[in-house]
């Protein structure tokens, strides 16, 4: 997510303010040292508390408030359900049930999608906006692995996968993906579980 939010700006904006609170606070003699050394250690103290409280508000803040998600990107966490549709070797359309687990923060998206022939884990993933329609996309490459014990046991290929997210009583991933192994079909996903709210890491 940090090509989204300019993480850089906000925490130079931040470390300014806790300067400037700090300054204040030597103006209005609120350490009030006999040696300016002395007050070092407490400066320190400060500067570090209001630092790791902005983060930390930054980080309710968006995870709390669905309007500022929209304004950055929608929380995506929690577990999802649906299908895959692709054609098989014989050109018959199948759909396949899947699953999949995410963990969403304000820095990064790790997306865990299982059928009961493979897993599938993000390698890497960007997340897109358009401004003018408040649409948003997710583009995330992954790696599949063949469970143990079905045909092709072992075997892992990487795919990317474009999905959209629509807005709704419950929110919708729907896209496409294609493999290195020339494969491609459809992927459907429904929310069914969102994170606990107090989760800020999940």
């Amino acid at each position: 997510m940090l090509h989204l939010l300019p993480i850089r700006l906000l925490l130079t904006v931040f470390a300014g303010a806790v300067v400037v609170v700090v300054c204040l606070g030597f103006y209005v003699e609120l350490f009030a040292p006999d040696d300016p050394l002395d007050a070092l250690p407490r400066l320190a103290r400060w500067a570090s508390g209001l630092s790791i409280g902005a983060i930390v508000a930054l980080y309710a803040l968006w995870r709390w408030v669905p309007a500022i998600q929209l304004a950055i990107f929608p929380y995506l966490g929690g577990s999802w359900a649906g299908e895959v549709r692709y054609f098989d070797e014989n050109g018959v359309e199948k759909a396949k049930p899947v699953e999949m687990e995410a963990k969403h923060t304000l820095f990064g998206i790790r997306l865990l999608l299982e059928s009961d022939e493979s897993s599938s884990e993000t390698l890497a993933v960007h997340a897109e906006k358009n401004p003018d329609f408040d649409r948003y996309r997710l583009f995330y490459i992954y790696l599949n692995r063949r469970h143990e014990g079905v045909k092709g046991a072992g075997e892992a290929y990487r795919g990317l996968a474009i999905v959209r997210w629509t807005k709704g009583s419950i929110p919708v991933l729907e896209g496409d993906y294609f493999t290195e192994t020339e494969r491609r079909g459809r992927l459907l996903l429904k929310r069914t579980k969102t994170n606990p709210a107090w989760k800020l890491w999940r």
